[in-house]
C-alpha cells in the first residue's frame, strides 16, 4: 500500500541508482518533415532547464514532464512544469529531493472529495510516487504540487505490489493503476489505493517500456505495453490471456535495474 513519502519506497530495499537511463534526442527537422515553426518550438523547450526528460503528460493547459536529471545533488530528479501555450514558459518543478530516476507518468483522477494525484513511476527507487494536485479553480498554472510526495507505492522485490525497475504507469477507466516494469519483466494491476491486484507477464519474458491502458474491441479491459527486446507491442486482454505469475519468495533476487 501507500508509504508516508520519505526515503526509498514503501519499505523495499535501497536497490541503487539506474544506468543508462538517458534517450538520445534526434535531430530536429531531419528526415521527417517537421516545420520549422515546430523545430522552434522544440528548441524552447530545450532551454527550460531540462536535463533527460522521460515522460510528459497534460493536464489543464501543464505538461508535467519527468526529468531524470544528472542523477546528483547538483542535478536531481524532478518533475517540471511547463505552460503548454504558445510561449511554453517553465512554470516550476517539484519532487526534487524525492524523485531518484522519474520515468513514465500517469493522472489518477480525483474523486469527488479530493484532489487528482500524479503518479510518477520512480524507476530508480523501484517505487511510485503520488503528488497531490492542487485544484485549478482557474489558476492551474501557478499551483504545483509539494516538493513531498503524498505517498509512496511499492518498493523493491518480486511479491505483487514490489516493483524492480517500474518505468510506464497508466491508469485505467476504473481507476486501477497498471505499473510495466523493465527489469521485472511483467505487468501489474493495482487498486487506486496501491494495493495489488494481478500480476501478468507478456510471453518471452522480455524488458518492458511504456504501457496504456484502455478497452480492446471486445470491450475488454485491456493493456498495450511495448517489448523492448523483441521490438513488438503486447496487448493484454487482461480478463481473459493475462496469465497471474508465481512467486518463489526464496528466490527474491537484488534489484540492479
Amino acid at each position: 500500500g501507500g508509504g508516508d513519502g520519505d526515503g526509498d519506497g514503501g519499505g523495499g530495499e535501497d536497490c541503487g541508482n539506474s544506468a543508462d537511463s538517458g534517450a538520445a534526442a534526434g535531430e530536429c527537422g531531419v528526415g521527417g518533415g517537421v516545420s520549422d515553426s515546430r523545430c522552434a518550438a522544440q528548441a524552447r523547450g530545450m532551454h527550460s532547464g531540462l536535463v533527460h526528460p522521460w515522460g510528459a503528460l497534460l493536464h489543464e493547459g501543464v505538461l508535467y514532464v519527468s526529468d531524470v536529471g544528472g542523477a546528483s545533488e547538483e542535478q536531481p530528479g524532478r518533475v517540471v512544469a511547463i505552460d503548454a501555450s504558445e510561449s511554453l514558459a517553465r512554470i516550476g518543478s517539484f519532487g526534487t529531493g524525492h524523485l531518484r530516476l522519474p520515468a513514465g507518468l500517469a493522472l489518477l483522477p480525483a474523486r469527488d472529495d479530493g484532489s487528482a494525484e500524479l503518479i510518477v513511476a520512480d524507476h530508480g527507487a523501484h517505487c511510485l510516487r503520488a503528488f497531490a494536485l492542487p485544484p485549478s479553480g482557474g489558476q492551474g498554472r501557478a499551483a504545483l504540487p509539494s516538493d513531498e510526495p503524498s505517498r509512496v507505492i511499492g518498493g523493491c522485490g518480486r511479491a505483487p505490489g514490489l516493483f524492480h525497475a517500474p518505468v510506464g504507469v497508466a491508469v485505467g477507466r476504473d481507476r486501477t493503476i497498471f505499473v510495466s516494469e523493465f527489469s521485472g519483466r511483467r505487468v501489474q494491476a493495482l487498486t487506486a489505493a496501491g494495493e495489488p491486484v494481478a500480476v501478468f507477464e507478456p510471453p518471452g519474458r522480455s524488458r518492458l517500456m511504456g504501457l496504456a491502458a484502455g478497452e480492446a474491441a471486445d470491450g475488454s479491459v485491456a493493456v498495450w505495453v511495448c517489448d523492448y527486446d523483441a521490438d513488438m507491442l503486447h496487448e493484454l486482454a487482461l480478463e481473459t490471456t493475462g496469465r497471474q505469475a508465481d512467486f518463489d519468495e526464496g528466490k527474491e533476487g537484488a534489484c540492479v535495474v
